[in-house]
């Protein structure tokens, strides 16, 4: 199931992968989700990092993490990606392309822990966006609270 749901999610990518179709998620200008095309596309053809694959979060998902990755996100990400996760934070309003809308993405079926993991450690570099890596500025054990966060909100 989950299998033919990525098929299905892909082959929608693909019939809107027209020439009014951007890396940000527009058609002609108008704002259709806000999820990263460029990073959806490397996924989707490459998949990730092998040392980050496998890679599942060590910690649970109770009260004290939870409000720890509120904390380190909202220093770290909510400026760009807005403070419920939308993508809509004022730092991000001229990027191109846009933030992600992380709280959408954090729930589809490709987004593993591994992938979160690898997103926020290797950042924008992987796809060519402003997003920085965090893998030197983070702990583990604080990427890993961002995850648990992103999948609450």
């Amino acid at each position: 199931m989950k299998k033919l749901f990525i098929c299905l999610v892909t082959l929608g990518f693909l019939c809107l992968s027209g020439s009014a179709y951007d890396q940000t998620g527009t058609v002609n200008g108008r704002q259709v989700m806000n999820i990263s095309i460029l990073r959806h596309q490397l996924f989707m053809q490459h998949g990730i990092d092998p040392k980050y694959a496998s890679l599942v979060n060590p910690l649970k998902p109770n009260a004290g993490n939870i409000k720890d990755g509120k904390r380190m996100y909202e220093r770290n990400c909510a400026a760009c990606h807005g403070p419920g996760g939308l993508g809509n934070g004022e730092a991000g309003k001229n990027l191109n392309p846009a933030p992600t809308d992380i709280a959408t993405l954090s729930k589809m079926p490709m987004a593993t822990d591994g992938y979160l993991y690898w997103t926020i450690a290797e950042g924008g570099v992987p796809v060519g966006s402003a997003m920085p890596p965090f893998k030197a500025t983070l702990k583990d054990s604080e990427i890993w609270k961002i995850v648990i966060y992103l999948r609450e909100i």
